[in-house]
């Protein structure tokens, strides 16, 4: 995915984990152990932080084929928690209003040879045993604003848009509605030279929040 290491990375020798991954993997072409190991140790980390709160929420801003929503409810306890855990998408690619010109060439790629078909039923079909997991399909931030979804409290968010104006729009939205501790893990925030514009826009956000972005070796931000 990305990367060699030669430090212990006993994690790919869990069973458990890996069987997990593996499950929540078919259906994709995805090859992301690291990353999703990480995404769901933060999981974990904000189930056990907010274990007493009977409100809030978890979120994941780009789900696609739900590869890593699925290892999050797999390996951990959220479906015992009682709250909703929201996925945002098209469902059909990444949309074309607002991106960057330095991104048109990459968004472009990704749409043909990654998000070209329409994935929807396929994920309603993914966790139609999980009714705590709200699909919400349209285009970001707007879909962001709907009456009937409540999104305060979150407790944990993913983001995964592959486009500046969709993620930063988004976390102008919801920044103010985290609780106090929660963790956001940006996916492609230092991945790759293409995802530049990402990373740039993220970092003139988050000065306006007198804080830092953590890079990861994986190509995440948290």
């Amino acid at each position: 995915d990305g990367f060699a290491t030669n430090h212990i990375s006993d994690f790919l020798n869990d069973k458990i984990f890996i069987q997990n991954y593996n499950e929540a993997a078919k259906g994709t072409n995805h090859k992301a152990k690291y990353r999703a190991y990480i995404l769901n140790y933060f999981a974990e980390y904000a189930l056990k932080l907010f274990e007493n709160r009977k409100d809030g929420c978890f979120i994941e801003l780009g789900t696609e084929k739900g590869l890593m929503a699925k290892i999050v409810i797999l390996n951990t306890n959220l479906k015992k928690r009682g709250i909703n855990f929201f996925l945002f998408d098209t469902f059909e690619g990444i949309p074309l209003d607002n991106i960057l010109k330095s991104e048109i060439k990459h968004v472009n790629h990704m749409n043909k040879n990654v998000y070209n078909k329409n994935v929807y039923e396929f994920i309603k079909e993914k966790f139609k045993d999980y009714p705590f997991v709200k699909p919400i399909k349209g285009k970001l931030p707007q879909t962001l604003n709907q009456e009937n979804i409540n999104l305060q409290n979150i407790q944990f968010m993913h983001i995964d848009l592959n486009n500046a104006y969709s993620e930063i729009e988004s976390i102008k939205l919801l920044y103010d509605k985290l609780l106090p501790g929660a963790v956001v893990v940006l996916d492609d925030y230092c991945y790759a030279e293409a995802y530049r514009p990402q990373k740039d826009a993220w970092d003139d956000f988050i000065k306006t929040k007198n804080t830092k972005i953590l890079s990861l070796p994986t190509g995440q931000g948290v």
